[in-house]
């Protein structure tokens, strides 16, 4: 799938062309584009996702904003997950940037599963399955049993 695409994954780096990337490799999408970001002493990322930088030899004080990131919160109805495992529109068009989409620093998204239940239910399942492969070897026991009993009459 090609065109604009979307992901929950956070992990960000710059490349020595100074466009900002995804953990894929991917450039992160802005106001205008691609992310670029010059060279920097500090970078930090705004929880409405502006980017802003400290400039090489600028006072800590001086921070300039280089662009935001595009937030969008699509009706999820109208995504999909692709291929190439990002989320995309169904209909291939750019969804719009919602300016109320804020992004949490130092954060993981929390699993929908809990571990101990699943493994207790997977130990469940497992004597189960052990108890009906017993009661299958027993009937066909007695099943043999049955048939030589029957072969001596």
């Amino acid at each position: 799938m090609s065109g604009e695409a979307y992901t929950r994954s956070s992990g960000m780096n710059i490349d020595a062309l100074g466009v900002l990337r995804d953990g894929s490799g991917l450039p992160v999408m802005g106001n205008g584009g691609p992310i670029a970001v010059p060279p920097q002493q500090q970078i930090e990322i705004g929880a409405d996702g502006t980017i802003s930088i400290r400039s090489l030899g600028e006072s800590p004080q001086v921070m300039a904003q280089v662009d935001r990131i595009k937030l969008v919160r699509p009706d999820l109805k109208t995504m999909e997950k692709g291929p190439d495992g990002l989320i995309h529109t169904k209909t291939g068009r750019p969804a719009d940037a919602d300016a109320t989409v804020q992004v949490e620093s130092g954060f993981l998204q929390a699993s929908n599963v809990n571990a101990v239940e699943e493994m207790t239910s997977v130990l469940a399942l497992s004597r189960q399955f052990e108890l009906h492969v017993k009661m299958m070897k027993t009937a066909e026991e007695d099943d043999q049993s049955m048939a030589r009993v029957l072969q001596l009459g």
